[in-house]
């Protein structure tokens, strides 16, 4: 942790880099950054007079950058407006293209442009600087944990929802209207707005650059949650019923081929299953009767709670974990229509079978939770399920920690005849126990994959 003394310094010191930093980006390209490096080692190595080549060499690359540098001045913002495409949907940690419309409004053509979409930097604030130390920011070196850089530089990451990057250079003719492809890089889930396209050109040598705004209109776009693959999973196949044990109406996913019999007909029953013929003979309406088709449904629940001193990432984790179940299972035998994250409960009908039900919603919901201190949310998610309790199989429950309390959470879901998954994200390793899987933070994934995953009933595993 940073000294108090140095604190403010730090933080004024990095929070300027940043800004400096961000200005040298938008202006120096890859080949101005070699220029200048080349330029200033041998400007170093030419303090010896006799060394005349050096100072030749130093003298034709510094009028080289400082030509540049001037023709940055006559570079002039072009005349083109422009229309994203933006799709629905990006994922984190995963490079998204989308195309962009741009008209030519002059009567000239341009050569050599380029597009970026630039984000709007959110820096830490004080407060978090000081008390949101790095994970793992114990196991640095001395110099390392006084100036806290690292922990600066990984507070600027978890506020990047995305980056920008380049696109290929293009040109238009005068008066056209051409397709372009941008590329972002999202990494992290949540709602992204974009509004700051920049249209790249260089100078003649090529070492600098303007990014200059143009004609455009506003997009955004919803990032989803990282998703990790996940193994096969067999639900239970009880039916479940309601307390006069008839099978719930919630449960039934539609009516098989399976011709049942005949029955008489009851307001509601669609003109297609009359049977003519029997009403003809019998002067009274018949239908014919199909077996009702049921599948097993279940629930996903994520724990929002997060202790005061555990790291944000674990909930990021726990959402991606939440999200890959989401998204994975595509059984036509099971419907997972049931999402309890934090406190509040998600319910959603199915109008076909499983292999139909599509997983944007639940998506959507995910992308913008957020984690809370307030243990009531979780007794608030653990009598919401207990409501539901009665039409569902079994549930994946996924939590931040494990204690007594959601030990007894688990237990009180088995008592009621719901099979349960039992995974906690946690930020060190820890041993599995029976029917609790520990995931830690780094690990998810290759774990994830290959992990055996096994429903179990009524009994809660012990608190760790």
């Amino acid at each position: 942790m940073p000294r108090p003394r140095l604190t403010p310094v730090l933080y004024s010191l990095y929070r300027r880099g940043e800004r400096i930093s961000q200005g040298l980006r938008r202006r120096v390209t890859e080949a101005g950054w070699f220029m200048i490096m080349t330029c200033f080692v041998i400007g170093l190595s030419g303090v010896d007079t006799q060394w005349s080549l050096h100072h030749q060499i130093f003298a034709i690359l510094f009028m080289v950058i400082l030509l540049a540098i001037l023709g940055l001045f006559f570079i002039r913002r072009p005349k083109i407006t422009v229309q994203r495409r933006c799709p629905r949907y990006a994922t984190a940690g995963e490079d998204l293209r989308f195309p962009v419309l741009v008209t030519n409004l002059a009567q000239r053509g341009y050569q050599g442009l380029r597009f970026r979409e630039w984000m709007t930097e959110i820096l830490p604030s004080r407060e978090e600087f000081v008390n949101r130390p790095e994970p793992r920011e114990k196991e640095r070196n001395l110099f390392d944990r006084t100036f806290v850089y690292y922990r600066w530089l990984w507070l600027l990451e978890t506020k990047r929802l995305a980056s920008g990057m380049t696109s290929e250079e293009f040109d238009i003719a005068p008066e056209a209207t051409i397709r372009v492809t941008v590329r972002l890089r999202p990494n992290r889930r949540g709602l992204l707005t974009l509004r700051n396209l920049r249209v790249l050109r260089k100078d003649p040598f090529g070492l600098f650059q303007r990014a200059l705004s143009i004609s455009e209109d506003q997009g955004s776009l919803l990032i989803l949650p990282r998703r990790y693959p996940i193994p096969d999973l067999e639900m239970p196949g009880r039916q479940p019923v309601d307390d006069v044990g008839a099978g719930l109406v919630a449960s039934s996913l539609g009516q098989s081929d399976d011709f049942v019999g005949l029955r008489d007909y009851r307001p509601g029953d669609p003109v297609r299953h009359i049977h003519w013929r029997s009403w003809a003979r019998l002067n009274r309406p018949v239908v014919k009767e199909f077996e009702e088709e049921h599948v097993p449904r279940f629930a996903l629940a994520l724990d929002s709670t997060l202790l005061p001193d555990q790291d944000t990432e674990v909930f990021e984790e726990a959402v991606s974990v939440a999200a890959s179940f989401v998204s994975g299972i595509k059984s036509n035998r099971v419907a997972l229509d049931c999402l309890f994250a934090g406190d509040q409960a998600y319910r959603y009908a199915q109008s076909g079978s499983g292999a139909n039900r599509t997983p944007e919603k639940m998506l959507e919901i995910l992308a913008t939770i957020e984690p809370t201190h307030d243990i009531g949310s979780l007794d608030a998610m653990r009598e919401a399920m207990q409501g539901h309790a009665i039409s569902l199989s079994a549930a994946i429950l996924i939590f931040t920690e494990w204690c007594g309390k959601r030990a007894d959470f688990v237990k009180a879901l088995g008592t009621r005849g719901v099979h349960t998954i039992v995974l906690v994200v946690t930020e060190d390793r820890r041993e599995s126990l029976s029917g609790l899987t520990f995931l830690p933070v780094g690990d998810i994934e290759g774990l994830l994959a290959t992990l055996p995953l096994s429903l179990h009933p009524s009994t809660a595993p012990a608190t760790a």
